[in-house]
């Protein structure tokens, strides 16, 4: 997928630690580049980071942070809010300890779960059936079946006389990559699934809620939440970036944050008064700041940035114009380049060798991501322990994943394995993660192998050769392989025109910045108060450009007032209360634009094709949006204040900062 070898070479450089290894255990963990750990470090070594409690500033940093996660999501904190959590499994056990199924004190409701997902959605029914709720499991079939099903919602506002559904599902299989349609959340909150809770005799009129487990999705694929909405995501950072471990994130649809009241425990920093002789506490209203009990682990939280710009300075955007679509073509073709080829691979006597366990055939990326889970079959058509076909993957370097997964539903649907049977399995011996392969020649789990940005072709054809030589007699023979066109590959969901040309023209238009000559003064009516001068900021806590003559003044007050503001690298506003020496630069406004050293009143578009680099800024706890005005300036501002990269950010245009009310001055 990427344009040429030097871009991958630049790639796997990051992980030559690896030397001969061939890391095929991408959905476990991701490898974090080197690169990332130096710049992580040299954050650390060159800044003082406190705790959020106590500092300000490292407070504004985690809040740019936050923008920085949803903004990667495609939505803004308007849309969604994001609670930081130690990882995908707290956040799943954050929302249903938190989740009202009833506002009545007689408990109703219910918890639906697809029997596919990970243990650690299968661990909330516990939570779920203290409340006394009904809990009800759905196969991978049914949920397929129903969500099809066309549903639209009842005229009116729902009755909430029944309580809450929240339906858990995962984006995407963690067993074998399977993509579960992201486009029937709607439906789902309609009540497309009603008929088949009736089956199970459970009340329906109530109101659906979406549970997304997008811990396996998101390290490979491009979640865009301004398209799905679910009402509540969990994902774990270390399965996108390999570091930092010990952190994730439960994003919370603003409008469903309600239903998350029922949450007991508060930690500090999570209420606004408590009474410690007295049962007595009031939690804090911002959803964040209620669920984020104790001291955030800042300094990982920090890190986030230099992950989020590994990702941006290591991979181009050669599919759709955006990084993720690019990871996710990239590891779904060597999923299918792997797919093919074990598919192929038969005994001498004409046997397979493998047995697939896929959802899909790799004829769509829509519906499969980039793994592929299997076990191997012997001349006379028994199994090969995945145990024994670890130890030989061990002594080739080449790291996979065996057992369940942590899943057991699909495992057992895919190794056709009833409920009786697993108990048995159990009382044989047999326990989840152990090392009992086979039990009565039948396999107790399979073999995963699951792709990264980092791997290639070679690492596929090693695994294939280490098949070939050690459990299938066959000679290897590396596949011809030809390079897609690029242009071809651009098929995932299209930027829609209407909208490009939309934003094209919102960049290009100069009707803004026309007529912008020095106005001749305004004749004074009489009067025994006279106005002798206007003082304008331009760039927020620097020096006042004075104006004597007559001023333009827009949606947002006098025309390029506080406009711009200078920017630390993290992307937090520098003010006087960390450098006093701003207020000694003087911006002046030139409106017929006098050949200096200056910045223009225009966002620059280069070559005509793209835009001005769009950033977000934190003034005042409100969230500010703009554009980068270039090194130029940037490295001028820096030399003059003496602090490393800063950059100049001019406001944008269409952002307009919310007013405060009285009582929140």
């Amino acid at each position: 997928i990427f344009k040429d070898s030097e871009q991958m070479q630049a790639i796997t450089s990051e992980f030559n630690r690896l030397g001969e290894r061939c890391y095929l255990e991408h959905a476990g963990a991701a490898l974090y580049p080197q690169s990332l750990l130096q710049h992580v470090h040299e954050d650390l070594l060159n800044n003082v980071y406190m705790n959020p409690h106590t500092d300000k500033y490292t407070r504004d940093c985690i809040e740019q942070i936050r923008c920085l996660v949803l903004n990667h999501f495609h939505t803004d904190p308007s849309k969604y809010s994001i609670i930081f959590t130690s990882g995908a499994t707290q956040s799943l056990k954050l929302t249903i300890e938190s989740f009202e199924f009833s506002s009545n004190t007689e408990e109703c409701g219910s918890f639906v779960y697809l029997n596919e997902n990970h243990t650690s959605v299968l661990g909330l029914r516990e939570i779920a059936e203290d409340k006394n709720v009904d809990v009800i499991n759905i196969s991978h079939d049914n949920f397929l079946k129903s969500i099809k099903q066309n549903h639209s919602a009842p005229s009116g506002q729902k009755s909430k006389t029944d309580g809450n559904i929240l339906l858990a599902y995962p984006a995407k299989s963690n067993f074998n990559g399977f993509k579960y349609p992201l486009d029937c959340v709607q439906n789902i909150k309609n009540g497309c699934l009603n008929r088949y809770l009736m089956k199970h005799l459970c009340k329906v009129n109530c109101n659906w809620y979406v549970l997304l487990d997008a811990a396996a999705y998101v390290p490979t694929n491009n979640l865009d939440l301004s398209i799905t909405q679910p009402d509540f995501v969990c994902l774990s950072f270390y399965k996108i970036f390999g570091y930092p471990t010990g952190l994730g994130a439960l994003l919370v649809k603003n409008t469903s944050a309600d239903v998350l009241c029922k949450k007991r425990y508060f930690g500090g920093g999570t209420v606004d008064i408590v009474i410690s002789g007295e049962n007595f506490h009031i939690k804090r209203k911002i959803l964040h700041e209620r669920m984020e009990d104790g001291t955030l682990p800042f300094l990982s939280i920090l890190a986030l940035k230099h992950c989020f710009d590994m990702l941006h300075r290591l991979i181009p955007k050669t599919i759709n114009n955006h990084i993720m679509d690019t990871i996710s073509h990239h590891t779904f073709y060597l999923a299918k380049d792997l797919y093919n080829q074990l598919n192929e691979l038969h005994h001498p006597n004409g046997k397979k060798a493998v047995v697939l366990y896929m959802d899909s055939d790799f004829s769509d990326i829509k519906i499969q991501g980039g793994i592929v889970t299997f076990n191997l079959l012997r001349e006379d058509g028994s199994f090969v322990g995945f145990m024994e076909f670890q130890n030989m993957a061990d002594l080739f370097n080449i790291n996979v994943r065996t057992g369940c997964f942590c899943n057991s539903g699909s495992c057992q649907r895919h190794l056709n394995t009833s409920n009786r049977e697993m108990k048995e399995m159990y009382k044989a011996g047999h326990k989840c993660g152990d090392e009992i392969d086979l039990i009565n020649g039948n396999p107790t789990g399979a073999i995963r192998v699951s792709f990264g940005y980092y791997n290639t072709f070679n690492d596929v054809d090693k695994l294939v050769l280490m098949v070939c030589r050690c459990f299938v007699r066959t000679v290897f023979k590396k596949p011809k392989r030809t390079m897609t066109c690029l242009q071809e590959l651009s098929i995932y969901k299209p930027v829609k025109k209407a909208y490009k040309e939309g934003m094209i023209k919102l960049m290009n238009d100069r009707a803004y910045f026309n007529g912008y000559d020095i106005l001749p003064e305004t004749p004074l009516e009489s009067s025994d108060i006279i106005l002798d001068e206007i003082a304008i900021f331009p760039i927020k806590s620097c020096g006042a450009f004075k104006i004597k003559t007559s001023w333009k003044i827009g949606l947002k007050g006098f025309e390029y007032d506080r406009e711009w503001m200078i920017i630390r690298e993290n992307g937090v506003c520098l003010t006087q209360k960390q450098s006093t020496q701003m207020c000694m630069i003087k911006p002046e406004i030139d409106l017929k634009r006098k050949p200096s050293i200056s910045v223009p009143l225009e966002p620059i578009i280069e070559n005509k094709t793209k835009f001005a680099s769009m950033c977000t800024s934190k003034v005042c706890m409100d969230m500010v949006k703009g554009y980068d005005c270039g090194d130029d300036v940037s490295d001028w501002i820096s030399n003059a204040l003496g602090i490393s990269y800063l950059r100049l950010i001019k406001q944008s245009n269409t952002d307009v900062r919310p007013q405060k009310k009285n009582a929140e001055r």
